[in-house]
């Protein structure tokens, strides 16, 4: 079991000085030196009897001293002549007799001054002696202040029982030479019995990595002021715990109650001693300790001669710096202390830890891949509309598996009928992952009307100027009515060349003119087809530009099917965020593997660090080379921490997202990770900054949102050297087995600042913070949105 608080001192010699053992203090304790007592201190007070009549005074000095005209004060009014009282023994007090003086004492709390005579109470110099218990500034604690032989603030503490006596070890001057004892000696040598009443406080929890606090809890029966008690380390590493601000609880601890303080501490190993007085070789004076980390602490083999230690032994490190130590509440060995994942400082450490379940959806928002306008015919000079029959508009792309295409004309004898795909979701540029080659895909081209015009008013058709219509009744998007598919009007085919491996191939889109309108009839929506310069948007999702049913999204396409003017829709594509990376390109087409999301309560996140390298047990580089997302959650299962793999164990594609639910404790300062790889490369993935996203406010509210998406960016392993996007034979999808590829000469986890897009031959993106949400004003590689949602 724990010692008792006021351990039995021996009282001949063993408070030594601390200048003997340690070096200057550490924490808000006075510097300077005290004053010298301005009178010889030859007569002590020895013992008081604080509920009772007796007061006992010993010479300690050479010469007999005549206490006759002494006088006892314990304030104004309550001051008497030593040689007035009831005395046993002599008055003229030998060198080390004991006088026993009856005088009626304060009840629990009081201070008691012997002066050398009455002229002056309030006089330093007269006050031969002073002690103060149960509480701090009585009447006299000035004047002992002054005279050099008390401290501010300091007192006795005492139970208050009147069968027990405040004794004095014989030493030095000051609350911390005095202790309660249960054993009577007025008149005789002083004997320190301790209280059978169980008073005893314990270091309870300590979190010595990122937060440096102490807990300390009462297991007794009564409240103990610890002001007087002091942490010790080491030599010049000591604090008393009176001039610390509690980070929770009262100094005056109440029976069951916590207390923890802040209190600089090291790392990795360390000995932390509680101690009554600042005796700290004495075995007596030590009240509790714990080691942790090694074995062989400065204080060790004082904490082991106290019989509250075992030599050799100590608490393993714990294995994040956010993580405590807790005692048990049974025993003094190493054995009664743990690990704790989720510190419960100011609570009973089997305080239940409540949690919040989170629902996080990381979301592949993977669409736009590039953009191309056609607009000045084959064999022309400039722009214009195909106003002949076999007149050609002509472009090439890349593109890659898993691209769809959305070729967009105006048919410009119209107010704002436009030929899109038929198929929302686009025209497959690879069905069965075949290339389309040689393949008219006009039949898959339907006549819409865009809804922003009012109809068949031929004084408004191109090129009659911009925007002169007056507006349609109906704003909806929607099929025109009566009209065959767009191969009636245009022949639109496609033409594949392969590419050279490290790169896609190329796509040649060719639209000719073939029912261009009759000169000689009036212009109507009727007589042919105009068609006008236009857009091809490669894009992964369905609807790219417009929805059936709904009004025009009101970036560009009007133009288009208004006026056969690409120009603003193209530049919306285009535009770039404040980095000078794409708001909406996405820099590449590629799923993501299956994924984690992790909570942690360290100052940085334990997965990786950025800058560093890549731990082996944390299983990154499984999932940043393979997409494997076993070993890493393993690895958060080992540390305790909260973790949750995807519901989904398959590769997720645009449009679709990986889904999680994490309990997360409630009170720990947890922030969420997530990770998943970034399948098309050879080692990069997402995840947050390595400061996380704090999941609950300064008020315990959790958070809910996309809006730290933001904090999410793309990342490399630095595990294997970097291949072509998408074409790697290293890669996840083409390497022959798992784990295959060469390493990369910098093997530092880095953002992924500059991606070089082979897939669709947009060039090199330069995205120094690897910024990939989509909705990111720095604009970057537009793949992703986070949502988190607490329940």
């Amino acid at each position: 079991m724990k010692r008792n608080l006021f351990k039995a001192l021996l009282l001949a010699g063993i408070l030594a000085s601390c200048s003997d053992d340690d070096g200057e203090l550490i924490g808000e304790i006075p510097t300077d030196p005290e004053p010298e007592p301005t009178i010889e201190a030859n007569v002590r007070i020895n013992e008081v009897q604080y509920l009772g009549n007796w007061v006992e005074i010993v010479n300690s000095g050479e010469e007999t001293v005549d206490l006759s005209d002494y006088f006892l004060c314990l304030g104004p009014n309550t001051y008497r002549r030593i040689g007035d009282l009831t005395v046993d023994g002599n008055l003229q007090l030998a060198s080390g007799a004991y006088l026993a003086v009856s005088y009626e004492m304060p009840n629990a709390t009081g201070g008691l001054g012997l002066y050398t005579d009455n002229s002056d109470f309030t006089d330093a110099s007269t006050l031969a002696d002073f002690v103060q218990w149960g509480a701090d500034a009585t009447a006299r604690e000035n004047v002992a202040v002054a005279a050099g032989i008390w401290t501010a603030g300091e007192f006795v503490p005492v139970m208050g029982n009147a069968d027990y006596t405040i004794v004095f070890d014989g030493d030095g001057t000051g609350a911390a030479n005095w202790s309660e004892t249960t054993t009577v000696t007025i008149g005789e040598d002083n004997v320190l019995t301790v209280p059978e009443e169980i008073r005893s406080i314990v270091i309870n929890e300590v979190q010595y990595g990122s937060r440096d606090l102490v807990e300390f809890y009462n297991n007794g029966t009564v409240a103990v002021d610890l002001s007087s008690y002091w942490l010790c380390l080491g030599p010049g590493t000591y604090v008393q715990l009176g001039n610390v601000t509690p980070e929770s609880g009262s100094i005056e601890l109440a029976a069951g109650e916590f207390l923890v303080v802040p209190y600089q501490l090291p790392d990795t190993e360390g000995g932390l001693g509680l101690y009554s007085n600042d005796a700290f070789t004495s075995a007596e004076a030590i009240v509790d300790f714990v080691q942790w980390g090694a074995a062989g602490s400065a204080r060790e083999n004082v904490a082991v001669e106290a019989g509250i230690w075992t030599a050799g032994t100590y608490v393993p490190t714990v294995q994040l710096d956010s993580y405590s130590i807790e005692y048990d509440g049974e025993g003094d060995e190493a054995s009664d202390w743990a690990q704790e994942v989720n510190p419960s400082l100011g609570f009973a450490n089997d305080t239940p830890v409540e949690t919040t379940t989170f629902n996080v959806t990381i979301s592949n928002v993977i669409n736009y891949l590039n953009v191309h306008t056609f607009t000045t015919p084959v064999g022309a000079g400039s722009p214009g509309p195909l106003t002949t029959n076999g007149a050609q508009y002509q472009i090439s792309f890349k593109a890659v598996p898993g691209t769809k295409l959305t070729p967009v004309t105006m048919m410009g004898n119209s107010n704002d009928w436009f030929l899109a795909p038929t198929d929302l979701a686009g025209i497959d540029l690879f069905p069965n992952g075949e290339a389309l080659n040689g393949v008219d895909i006009a039949n898959k081209l339907s006549l819409y009307d865009l809804g922003t015009e009012a109809d068949n008013d031929a004084a408004t058709f191109p090129p009659a100027g911009t925007n002169v219509g007056p507006a349609d009744v109906n704003p909806l998007v929607r099929l025109v009515d009566g009209r065959d598919t767009g191969d009636i009007y245009i022949t639109a085919v496609l033409d594949y060349a392969n590419g050279d491996g490290s790169s896609a191939g190329t796509f040649t889109l060719t639209i000719t003119a073939i029912n261009t309108p009759d000169g000689g009839q009036p212009a109507s929506s009727t007589n042919g087809f105009v068609v006008t310069p236009g857009i091809a948007v490669l894009h992964a999702l369905p609807e790219p530009l417009f929805t059936l049913g709904q009004e025009d999204r009101g970036v560009g396409l009007e133009r288009i099917a208004e006026d056969g003017m690409p120009g603003e829709l193209y530049n919306w594509f285009m535009e770039t965020g404040t980095n000078g990376s794409p708001l909406r390109l996405a820099s590449s087409l590629s799923v993501f593997s299956p994924g984690l999301v992790y909570a942690f309560n360290t100052e940085s996140d334990p997965f990786f660090s950025q800058g560093g390298e890549t731990n082996p047990q944390s299983g990154l580089e499984e999932l940043a080379e393979d997409g494997n997302n076993a070993v890493a959650v393993s690895y958060f299962n080992d540390l305790g921490l909260p973790v949750a793999a995807s519901n989904e164990t398959a590769p997720i594609g645009p449009g679709e997202y990986l889904s999680f639910s994490i309990d997360v404790p409630q009170g720990q300062d947890y922030k969420l990770g997530i990770g998943t790889m970034l399948v098309q490369t050879n080692d990069w993935f997402i995840s947050y900054n390595n400061n996380g996203v704090a999941l609950f406010d300064e008020a315990g509210t959790p958070f809910s949102g996309t809006s730290e998406s933001d904090e999410s960016y793309l990342f490399d392993a630095g595990t294997e050297v970097d291949e072509p996007v998408g074409f790697g034979m290293y890669q996840a999808p083409r390497q022959s087995v798992l784990d295959d590829g060469p390493a990369d000469a910098n093997s530092t986890i880095r953002r992924v600042s500059e991606l070089e897009d082979v897939q669709f031959g947009k060039g090199t993106y330069n995205n120094g913070p690897g910024v990939v949400y989509l909705r990111d004003p720095r604009g970057g590689y537009n793949l992703v949105k986070i949502d988190i949602q607490p329940q």
